[in-house]
């Protein structure tokens, strides 16, 4: 039997459901404004207004939770709200007011819809970096330079090739270098352990060396040479009065000595002494000619090189002179282009390595008593001025008044240049320098000049002339007696 749905029934059915329909889509249209007005209210950052003279940041932080929708979360720890500062401001957006608040501090902030959180700028983490050098076979290499790229941190490796670094911050960049091997930089990327191979460096081979009375290049020579580039070198930035100084620690095998006077000369030697009682000093040849005068004339920020030929192949060119090895200097010279100008300036102090601590009055007293003998506390073998020095307690500690803060002044200025057969430089300087006992003063003027023209291709003329004039005409303190006067 067929039933018979009345039609009431089937349009009351019809009608909820468009109802519903009708409901969700109010809903949705509903929730879609108010998302664009909540979107568009965020999003307008402009319109404020501050006049803040020397108000607590947390008042004008409350100022712009007033005049926006916003609200600023911190911690008070972290974050000083009760610094005082002023702002005026017109019309502008929350980011312009912030930057102007914060502007030179540590403070940062971020927006977290309608939050915004300030915290501050920690700096970049520092790590100790630790790891080992070693070359090609495996085998350590001490001595190796490990810095930071741009700054003036750095350390060496030990005799077992491991070094540690500290103050390392996580996105710099570790360069490692060694005579005679390729540099390498590696990004330390938060690493604390860094192993590196280092691999030998071929490109030198083509470099020209200073050998006898010519030149030759380093893979032609047999011999056993280090050579190190002054000119445009860090090393020659080094506030040096001698030529060998900017060699110390620069040359394997080549001791320089220390200097205890000002302007005073360095001992050297090349592998050890080779005699007792002889002269150890290596052979000097200055652009080629065997040079006989002292190095106190030479100005070192004239040298453009050191060639260093340390075994007997350097005699088949001087013979015995050469048994204590050679350094062979090349000066400077122009360069094709315009004349170059050149001043340099620098300075330095000098102060006592280990200076003595005398003792005092009563330290004196003891040990002269204890010494002799005598009675303790007995001071009737002073004399009458110590005695009544004593009384009024009144010492003078000698050693202090002849000692000083050593000074290094360097000035030069130099001219040079080049033409298609004409080369030039003439330069002159002034060297003082005031040693750290009170007269002992020095001072230097000295004067350079080279001029070399190709005349034809078989014929050349130069002239290379040189003035130097050391003045030690200071009287310098006894140290000794200083350190004996009661």
């Amino acid at each position: 039997m067929k039933k018979i749905v009345p039609k009431g029934l089937s349009l009351s059915a019809s009608l909820k459901k468009l109802l519903l329909i009708m409901k969700l889509a109010i809903f949705l249209l509903v929730f879609t404004v108010l998302q664009s007005m909540a979107g568009t209210v965020f999003s307008q950052t402009s319109g404020l207004t501050l006049n803040a003279n020397q108000s607590k940041v947390e008042e004008i932080l409350l100022q712009i939770e007033n005049q926006s929708n916003y609200v600023f979360m911190y911690n008070k720890d972290l974050i000083d709200v009760e610094k005082k500062t002023s702002i005026s401001v017109k019309g502008a957006s929350v980011v312009e007011v912030l930057d102007l608040l914060f502007e030179g501090t540590n403070i940062t902030y971020k927006q977290m819809g309608r939050q915004i959180v300030l915290s501050p700028a920690f700096a970049q983490q520092e790590k100790k970096v630790t790891g080992k050098v070693t070359d090609a076979n495996g085998e350590p290499i001490p001595g190796a330079a490990i810095t930071v790229k741009g700054t003036t941190n750095g350390t060496i490796t030990n005799v077992e090739g491991t070094f540690e670094l500290s103050k390392v911050e996580e996105n710099s960049t570790l360069v490692f270098s060694f005579v005679g091997l390729k540099t390498q930089e590696i990004p330390a990327n938060g690493k604390t352990v860094i192993n590196v191979v280092l691999e030998e460096d071929m490109t030198g081979l083509d470099e020209v060396i200073v050998i006898g009375y010519g030149t030759a290049r380093r893979q032609d020579y047999t011999g056993s040479v280090s050579s190190v580039k002054m000119e445009g070198s860090p090393v020659s930035l080094a506030p040096n009065l001698n030529a060998l100084e900017s060699l110390k620690g620069n040359v394997a095998g080549l001791n320089i000595g220390a200097t205890n006077s000002a302007g005073g000369e360095p001992t050297m030697d090349i592998r050890g002494q080779n005699s007792i009682s002889g002269d150890n000093n290596p052979l000097i040849v200055l652009d080629g000619v065997i040079y006989l005068g002292s190095l106190g004339d030479i100005n070192p920020n004239d040298i453009a090189t050191y060639d260093i030929l340390k075994d007997a192949v350097s005699a088949a060119a001087y013979g015995s002179r050469s048994a204590n090895g050679v350094i062979a200097i090349t000066t400077k010279k122009g360069k094709t282009g315009k004349p170059i100008i050149t001043f340099n300036t620098s300075g330095g102090m000098q102060s006592w390595q280990n200076q003595p601590v005398m003792m005092k009055g009563t330290e004196w007293i003891s040990v002269v008593n204890a010494r002799n003998k005598y009675a303790e506390g007995s001071t009737n073998w002073m004399k009458t001025g110590e005695l009544a020095n004593l009384a009024a307690g009144s010492e003078t500690v000698w050693l202090d008044h002849v000692t000083q803060t050593g000074i290094i002044q360097d000035y030069q200025i130099a001219v040079s240049g080049a033409a298609q057969n004409v080369n030039y430089y003439i330069s002159t300087s002034y060297n003082e320098n005031k040693g750290i006992v009170v007269g002992d003063d020095y001072s230097r003027i000295s004067l350079l000049g080279k001029v070399n023209t190709t005349i034809t291709n078989w014929l050349k003329i130069g002239v290379d002339a040189s003035y130097s004039r050391r003045d030690y005409s200071g009287f310098a303190a006894n140290v000794g007696e200083a350190q004996t006067m009661s």
